[in-house]
């Protein structure tokens, strides 16, 4: 049986994959808003989401990059 991903899946995926695709890639919750049309609260959510999980790492200057530690399975 195939399942359909709830919305907020769908959009931390699409934010994950932009990441990968885009090597250096650093955004801000209002940049990352606009270029996947979320709200910015939303999207600052899900960033911090990839954030806790060690993906993504923010700096004092609320951008968004790629982690550079390893990312341990769960």
């Amino acid at each position: 049986m195939i399942t359909i991903a709830d919305a907020i899946d769908r959009d931390a995926l699409r934010i994950r994959s932009e990441y990968l695709d885009t090597p250096g890639l650093a955004l801000t919750a209002t940049q990352t808003a606009c270029r996947h049309a979320l709200s910015t609260g939303h999207a600052r959510a899900l960033l911090e989401a990839l954030v806790a999980d060690g993906f993504l790492t923010s700096g004092r200057d609320g951008v968004y990059r790629r982690s550079m530690a390893p990312i341990s399975a769960p």
